[in-house]
């Protein structure tokens, strides 16, 4: 499991769009995105390297916790 801040995501809008944007590439990856601390789970057979390049290609920056 990765973890990462997305200081970034403030909304379940935000939160959603996290998870479409991981899986659109591994459609049974596991998201646990909060907005109310800016935290994002994620569960995927993707590397730490991919999924911080899907979140970025998103708008949503993350940093690995």
């Amino acid at each position: 499991m990765y973890k990462f801040v997305v200081t970034t995501m403030t909304c379940g809008g935000c939160a959603a769009a996290i998870t479409r944007a991981i899986q659109s590439v591994d459609a049974s990856a596991r998201v646990n995105a909060t907005p109310a601390n800016h935290s994002v789970e994620i569960e995927s057979r993707l590397s730490q390297g991919e999924i911080l390049a899907l979140l970025d290609d998103a708008g949503y920056p993350a940093q690995p916790v």
